[in-house]
């Protein structure tokens, strides 16, 4: 159980939580139990709102959202908790979606987060690292290549046969100006083909073509 707060306090823990500080010093500072921030920032994480929004609640909303509650529907949200890590496992394999795992999430949990909290819960617990590195693109000087991961299929109207089928994708990074194609494998002959009928697509030649580590480019020219 944890004890009942002031709307007030709750906001002084909104802020100093936001501002990095740890629940053990956020209990020091505001002369409350350990036990009774961790209680009420699981509250704060199971509701429906983010933090940035419940510090701009007034009094009277706070009181009825968490001080009438001393404990947390812990079951929602852990089995959220348990989804997310599943989800995350999954990030890199190829033809990841947020939409798809939470179809899935929301057709096993007892009772659901909506859409926007699910993506909200996900980027609290796996904040994403700020990148350090800006490209600076040139228009008309690159067309980078490469055939995505996962294939596509073709079907074939007689038989009713899928019939895999690779998928080359050009860009031009400057406008990100993208071309798709769909051949039949990676071999040289498809691969010249299907540069060849970017180009077309373009209007035009850049500079260089930019392939990101395929195969038979590394090969030397015999």
């Amino acid at each position: 159980m944890a004890n009942t707060l002031d709307p007030m306090d709750l906001k002084q823990i909104i802020t100093l939580h936001l501002d990095g500080i740890s629940n053990r010093r956020i209990a020091s500072i505001l002369g409350i139990s350990r036990n009774t921030v961790n209680t009420y920032m699981q509250l704060f994480s199971a509701s429906d709102h983010p933090l940035g929004e419940l510090l701009e609640l007034d009094a009277a909303a706070l009181s009825e959202l968490f001080t009438s509650h001393t404990t947390v529907d812990t079951v929602r949200h852990n089995e959220l908790m348990l989804y997310l890590e599943q989800a995350n496992q999954s990030r890199t394999h190829p033809g990841f979606t947020f939409q798809h795992h939470y179809q899935q999430y929301f057709g096993q949990a007892r009772d659901p987060y909506s859409y926007t909290q699910f993506l909200e819960h996900y980027r609290r617990k796996y904040p994403r690292e700020k990148g350090s590195m800006k490209l600076d693109h040139v228009a008309g000087e690159e067309m980078y290549i490469d055939f995505a991961g996962k294939k596509l299929h073709l079907v074939n109207r007689e038989t009713g046969e899928l019939i895999p089928v690779e998928v080359f994708v050009s860009v031009l990074p400057c406008s990100q100006y993208t071309y798709v194609r769909a051949c039949m494998s990676q071999k040289r002959a498809d691969f010249i083909d299907c540069c060849t009928h970017a180009l077309s697509f373009y209007g035009g030649a850049p500079k260089a073509i930019v392939s990101d580590n395929l195969r038979f480019c590394r090969q030397p020219c015999q």
